[in-house]
Parts: C-alpha cells; sequence; structure tokens
C-alpha cells in the first residue's frame, strides 16, 4: 500500500526495524509498507529508486523524505557525476564517512576531523552532554545552492507526474537537522560558531523546506514538515528525538515522524472512503 524512499533517515539502521517510522506507520494504519530507502542517496537516485522498484508495488501512497542537511549537496555531486561518471567526486572512504549509519561508532575520530564545533546539549532531566555537531542549518540553500535547489525539484515534479499518472498520492517528508529542533537546548562556546552553525534567516527568503513546500503545492502532491511535531515533542521532553553522535532520528524522533505520516495517510484515507 505505501512505499517509501528517501535516504539514511528512512533507512533508518541506527534503530531496531520495529522502531522506524515506515514500521510504524503500517502498524498505526494496517497498510503494507515497503521501505526502499538508502543511506548516502540524494533526490535524483531517489526518483530513480521509485521507477525503477517502487511503482512495481502498485502502491496508493508514496511518502519520499527528503533531509534538508544535506540533499541539495547530494543533487549537486551526483548532477556533476552524470556529466562525467568516470570522474569521481568524492573518495569512496570519504562518502562512506560522511553518510555511513555505522558513523556513530566513528563518531569521536570522524567528528575531530570534519572539526564541528563541540557544544553542550543539555536533557529535560537535568543531565547534559558535549557533542561535536555535524549538520548546518543553512536557511540560504535555495540560493547558494542553485544546481541542486533545481535537481531536487525537478525530481520531485518527475515523482509526481509518474504518481499521478497511476493514481498514487505523492507525500515529500521533509526531516529537519538536529539544530534546528534542538537548538533551544543546545548551547555554543562561541558566538561565531552559532551563526554559522544556525544562523539568522533573512526576512521574505524561502528555505529548503519552504521551498520545496511552495512547489509541491504548485504542481499538486502532499507535503509536511516534521518540524513543527519534532519541536513540540523535543519541548516537552528533548530526550530521545535524535542520536546526538550521528544527528539522525532517535527512537520517539521516529514515533513523532510516523505520526505526521499517518495522520496525512489517514486523512486521504477517510476521504477515499467518503
Amino acid at each position: 500500500d505505501i512505499v517509501f524512499i528517501g535516504d539514511s533517515f528512512t533507512e533508518s539502521a541506527t534503530v531496531a526495524e520495529e522502531d522506524t517510522y515506515a514500521r510504524r506507520v503500517a502498524q498505526s494504519t494496517s497498510l503494507s509498507v515497503v521501505n526502499l530507502a538508502r543511506g548516502a542517496y540524494g533526490p535524483q537516485q531517489e526518483l530513480i529508486v521509485l521507477n525503477r522498484y517502487g511503482l512495481g508495488y502498485e502502491p496508493r501512497f508514496v511518502v519520499w523524505q527528503l533531509f534538508e542537511g544535506n540533499d541539495l549537496g547530494d543533487a549537486e555531486a551526483f548532477a556533476e557525476w552524470k556529466k562525467n561518471p568516470q570522474h569521481e567526486v568524492l573518495s569512496l572512504k570519504h562518502r562512506y564517512l560522511d553518510n555511513s549509519l555505522l558513523l556513530q561508532l566513528l563518531s569521536t575520530t570522524r567528528l575531530q576531523e570534519t572539526g564541528g564545533p563541540r557544544v553542550t546539549l543539555r536533557y529535560h532531566d537535568g543531565s547534559s552532554k558535549r557533542i561535536s555537531l555535524r549538520y548546518r542549518y543553512k536557511p540560504d540553500q535555495p540560493s547558494t545552492m542553485p544546481v541542486g535547489m533545481t535537481e531536487t525539484l525537478s525530481a520531485i515534479q518527475a515523482g509526481q507526474q509518474l504518481c499521478q499518472s497511476r493514481g498514487i498520492k505523492l507525500l515529500v517528508v521533509i526531516v529537519p537537522t538536529m539544530i534546528r529542533v534542538m537548538e533551544p537546548h543546545i548551547s555554543f562556546e562561541r558566538f561565531e560558531e552559532r551563526r554559522d552553525y544556525f544562523p539568522e534567516r533573512i526576512p521574505g527568503d524561502k528555505d529548503f523546506s519552504q521551498t520545496v513546500e511552495e512547489f509541491c503545492s504548485h504542481i499538486g502532491c502532499g507535503f509536511v514538515d516534521s518540524f513543527d511535531a519534532l519541536r513540540a515533542a523535543s519541548s516537552a521532553d528533548n530526550r530521545g528525538i535524535y542520536i546526538p553522535s550521528d544527528e539522525h532520528l532517535d527512537i520517539r524522533g521516529h514515533e513523532v515522524v510516523s505520526k505526521v505520516v499517518t495522520d496525512w495517510i489517514q486523512l486521504r484515507t477517510n476521504s477515499e472512503g467518503q
């Protein structure tokens, strides 16, 4: 009934399969699901997965997860590779270390290598943890990475056309960076580091999520940014939302995203029944 595509946030190898948001959606809706997400993939590759594999399941819904932290970079790298497939844009070692879901096992070494700032993450139970940040929130991505933005929107449009021609409903889900969700609970040592990893937005400019939302509205596909739900959950209790060592969703984070997706699907399912 539901095909999931996306990157490592949906592949979700850092939590048990039954805790992933894809499986939780299956449990909540009693619909059958298949998870075709793949870590380190970008939007163009996810479109290939949908076309080559996902449509063969003849699903009623396709849930396409995007991550604001690195999808535009992945899209630009793939576009560059397509121009010259013989040229290696990133070394295999660098790509693995940047995207592997085993990164948490290498976190101390790798995060020192990437030079992410050391910050203090405070939890609701009074404890705190020193961590190195990995992903920045970059509100100006659409203007600073125009190739990646264009490639991403083109992939979404092609996916919507594929789904629409087969009577499939497409939902695009944004997973926000940990810093955007957990910012109220994170202390930086230096103002410059805070400005670099969580800069102020310029009034009137649209960030990655807003740009995708506007485009999805224009072409008629579903859209939801899970930020509001994740921020609300973290305001109540910020434990278990993200895994600090690699910044993928933790068990409660998957629970929150599953509810966002389930609510959207149940609304469409109910309208079909009427």
